[in-house]
């Protein structure tokens, strides 16, 4: 029980340190609003193989959208 408090009062804090960063940069979206666009990052990760049998591992970030840049979140 004590690991699931722990893990809501982390994300209450999370939730508020990104609705403070929108709000600073003069944001007044909704939290939906804000998760649904943040969702839009994303991660592709994929394995090559080499012709001597082995594989190669390529993990590239999206480009991300601008008003994440404006507000200074990294991937």
């Amino acid at each position: 029980m004590d690991g699931h408090i722990f893990i809501s009062v982390l994300a209450f804090h999370l939730l508020s340190w990104v609705r403070q960063k929108f709000e600073a940069a003069g944001d007044t979206r909704e939290w939906k609003t804000i998760r649904r666009l943040l969702s839009t990052h994303g991660l592709v990760s994929t394995w090559v193989p080499l012709s001597d049998g082995r594989t190669d591992h390529i993990c590239k970030a999206s480009v991300p959208q601008a008003f994440r840049k404006k507000l200074g979140l990294r991937a």
